[in-house]
């Protein structure tokens, strides 16, 4: 009876380990937590809580087929085969939230090259890879708005129906790269269509700038031509920010529906 109720203590551990790898996983990878400015108590923390209220629903059921007992020494390589599977899992989960955010930074970088402003290089909010000041403000909009819109919860929900759709100890299909290459080609067309009306005053501004040097060839571009890019942009970003708005909104949304259905 006690080697019963070890062997099954003993595979519940090891159910709620493989829950933490994938978790923890997650959480190390997924913008903005994969950046410097967190803590890594706190990252570990966070996945030592989501993992405490996942194995409570799922680890009972991994624990299951988790019975080494009886498998002997090549239950331990079976064992570092599923840690690796879901620590893998758990990384391409956080890349594929990560998309979301792509294209707002896409959008960011075409108009900073509309005005000019690719010369002074920041630190990106999501990460440590070198960004601009235009693709700065919207990241950090579209994370406040992704707060907001209370879209966190919906990546929690995700990532603990995973562990239904995809449990942790069986054997489960990969995911549809169909679903992947979309994602991922569609990042650049959501991107432009974020500072759509600002891409067309820009064009429109560059369009008049380049006539007149036609017309008046002592009309110099870099001293009025830029100094115009640099007031048509802004003036676009403050006369179009509602609508730069309400397309990362919809763009998030369209996210969270994905991840529902």
């Amino acid at each position: 009876m006690t080697d019963v109720s070890h062997s099954v203590t003993e595979a519940l551990i090891l159910a709620s380990l493989l829950i933490f790898f994938r978790v923890a996983a997650f959480v190390a990878f997924l913008p903005p937590l994969n950046g410097q400015g967190i803590p890594a108590t706190v990252k570990i923390g966070l996945a030592a809580a989501i993992t405490y209220l996942l194995a409570a629903r799922h680890a009972p059921f991994m624990a299951v087929s988790l019975d080494i007992s009886s498998h002997g020494a090549g239950a331990w390589l079976e064992l570092a085969y599923l840690s690796v599977r879901e620590t893998a899992l758990g990384v391409a989960l956080a890349w594929l939230f990560s998309l979301c955010l792509v294209p707002v930074r896409i959008a960011g970088a075409w108009i900073a090259q509309e005005m000019g402003l690719t010369l002074g290089g920041l630190s990106s909010p999501m990460d440590q890879q070198p960004s601009n000041v235009i693709s700065t403000f919207l990241e950090a909009l579209s994370i406040i708005l992704f707060f907001v819109l209370d879209l966190h919860h919906i990546m929690l929900y995700s990532l603990g129906r995973s562990f239904s759709l995809r449990p942790a100890a069986g054997a489960w299909a990969m995911p549809s790269w169909d679903t992947v290459v979309w994602s991922v080609t569609h990042a650049v067309d959501d991107g432009f269509l974020i500072v759509a009306p600002i891409g067309i005053l820009l064009f429109v501004v560059s369009l008049t700038i380049l006539v007149t040097m036609r017309t008046a060839p002592q009309f110099n571009f870099m001293s009025y031509g830029m100094t115009l890019r640099l007031v048509g942009g802004l003036g676009g970003l403050i006369l179009f920010l509602p609508e730069v708005c309400g397309a990362i909104q919809q763009l998030l949304y369209r996210v969270g529906q994905g991840v529902n259905s």
